[in-house]
């Protein structure tokens, strides 16, 4: 969760709450208090003054989040509760630290707090949606239960919970959609998924909610369909061909954490479609059929023999995110030598390392370990792997 800015947004309300009536508008209000906070910051005095409960409690929260000692961490989160009983991602991260892998008890324990917390919401907010900053708890909140459902298998559950943030939060800032649409196709409910695909906003250039949709309508014998979606998917990201640079699903990619659950990704990218293939791999992981298919259909309609060339911006390191990647030099950079620093690893991260200008022992030799792991998707794992491969870094 995005803390910093959801404390200052709510110091800001309590300002406007406290001073609104002082200023000839909300805005001038809001710049005011902006450019005095900024002043206190900049010559590092102290702000408190400006907390509420929410941000104290918000504070106690984040410092749980960093602490390992199990003790510290349990009393830290009592404590970010005393001081804001209505603190719902303290509450839940309670309920995790308690039940510690009881599966049934996390369930029963979050469903009654989410009922707790939908009163609460009900009787204390404009239920606006995740714009409210006041609503933002409970719908982070509502949003674990759904994917505590999801893991647990219970399908229809999640689609409850997921569905009623969808249609209250207009913006569906918690991106509701991409999970909505995975349900879909593990339920094989092709009427629903497509209903929901029609009516989501910009779904057919949005290539998480293409590459369900797409998978679902083979599996459904809708090539046809399939066929027009596809490439509307490879219009819109033509790294969808770096899927089928092998005979198989990159099995070793999609259940890699570094890269599918990252912090940060880029847009469009190849990481993209990893994410998007995620939340249903167990309906693809074993199908040969579907990857083979989706191999030929997508190799016919974009050869891999030319440039990318695509609008969005590609998902890159930044060391020089404006590279393009010729894909037979990509091939060659496969090879598995001992003169190819990249070999053995997998394509994604050789991807990265590649179009990053990262190609050959001294391109290496240049970079420090600390600047190779600002590249998004690039952790230890693959430090260690370039080592054993016997790369050297600058010192």
């Amino acid at each position: 969760m995005s803390n910093d800015m959801e404390m200052f947004q709510r110091m800001v309300q309590q300002f406007i709450n406290e001073h609104g009536d002082e200023f000839d508008s909300p805005m001038e209000a809001v710049d005011y208090f902006t450019k005095k906070y900024n002043k206190e910051i900049k010559e590092k005095n102290d702000f408190s003054q400006s907390e509420t409960k929410e941000t104290r409690s918000m504070r106690k929260l984040e410092e749980a989040e960093y602490t390992h000692a199990q003790k510290k961490r349990k009393k830290l989160i009592e404590e970010a509760i005393t001081i804001w009983p209505e603190n719902w991602d303290a509450q839940s991260m309670l309920i995790d630290l308690k039940a510690d892998q009881d599966y049934t008890a996390l369930i029963e324990q979050h469903a009654f707090l989410e009922k707790r917390a939908r009163k609460h919401w009900q009787n204390n907010t404009d239920q606006m949606g995740y714009l409210n900053v006041e609503e933002r708890p409970y719908f982070r909140l509502k949003a674990k239960v759904a994917f505590i459902y999801m893991e647990m298998g219970m399908v229809d559950h999640a689609l409850e919970h997921l569905l009623e943030i969808y249609k209250i939060d207009e913006t569906d800032s918690l991106g509701t959609r991409y999970k909505i649409m995975s349900l879909y196709v593990r339920k094989f409910d092709w009427k629903s998924a497509w209903r929901f695909f029609q009516k989501s906003e910009g779904a057919d250039e949005d290539d998480q909610m293409l590459v369900p949709i797409i998978i679902l309508a083979i599996l459904t014998d809708r090539k046809g369909l399939a066929r027009t979606l596809l490439q509307k998917l490879g219009d819109v990201n033509s790294e969808i061909k770096l899927l089928f640079l092998q005979d198989m699903w990159p099995i070793e990619e999609l259940y890699d954490d570094e890269m599918t659950l990252a912090d940060s990704y880029k847009p469009y990218s190849y990481q993209s479609i990893l994410i998007a293939l995620r939340d249903i791999l167990f309906i693809i992981i074993e199908n040969q059929y579907l990857f083979d298919w989706l191999k030929k259909e997508t190799l016919d309609m974009f050869p891999v023999n030319h440039r990318f060339k695509n609008l969005h911006q590609p998902f890159s390191g930044v060391i020089d995110p404006e590279a393009q990647v010729q894909i037979d030099d990509f091939y060659y950079s496969m090879r598995d030598e001992s003169s190819n620093p990249l070999r053995g690893m997998s394509i994604n991260r050789m991807r990265i390392l590649y179009r990053a200008g990262l190609r050959t022992f001294e391109d290496f030799a240049q970079r420090t370990e600390k600047e190779l792991l600002k590249l998004d998707g690039i952790g230890p794992v693959t430090i260690k792997e370039l080592k054993a491969n016997g790369v050297t870094f600058r010192k």
